[in-house]
C-alpha cells in the first residue's frame, strides 16, 4: 500500500506538537519491536468532558508522527466517553490506511491516548 495524500501531510505538516500546559492527562509510550525504537509523549486537556486540546512529542517513525497529528486534530471537542473508545483502525481510516509495516504507529497513537485517559488496554 502507498502512502496515502492524509499520511504524507500530517507527517509533512503535522499537527499539535508540543505540550498542553497543566495536562489533565498524560502519557509516554515507547514501541520496542521490529527495529523501531519511537517513543511518544501525550499531553490532553479535558474540559466538560470533552477533549479541549492535545499535544504530542515524539522521537519516532514517519507514520508515528502522522499518526499522532491526526489523533491530536481528531480529539478537540470529542467526548472523553468517545474518545476511550477509539482504535487504531479508526486512526488508520482518518490517515487515508497505513502500510502495513507502519501499523505500529497507529497502535502506539492509541495506546498513548488510553493511558492519557486511564484506560487499560
Amino acid at each position: 500500500m502507498p502512502y496515502s495524500p492524509q499520511y504524507i501531510d500530517h507527517f509533512s505538516n503535522p499537527r499539535g506538537v508540543g505540550e498542553v500546559e497543566k495536562p489533565d492527562g498524560e502519557a509516554t509510550v515507547k514501541h520496542e519491536g521490529g527495529g523501531c525504537f519511537d517513543t511518544v509523549k501525550l499531553t490532553l486537556k479535558i474540559d466538560g468532558g470533552k477533549v479541549a486540546d492535545a499535544k504530542f512529542r515524539a522521537r519516532a517513525c514517519s507514520g508515528t508522527i502522522a499518526a499522532c497529528s491526526a489523533l491530536c486534530e481528531r480529539l478537540p471537542g470529542m467526548e472523553v466517553e468517545a474518545a476511550k473508545t477509539l482504535t487504531p483502525d479508526d486512526l488508520a481510516k482518518h490517515l487515508g490506511g497505513i502500510p502495513d509495516k507502519k501499523r505500529h504507529s497507529v497502535e502506539l497513537a492509541i495506546q498513548a491516548l488510553k493511558e492519557a485517559l486511564g484506560v487499560g488496554l
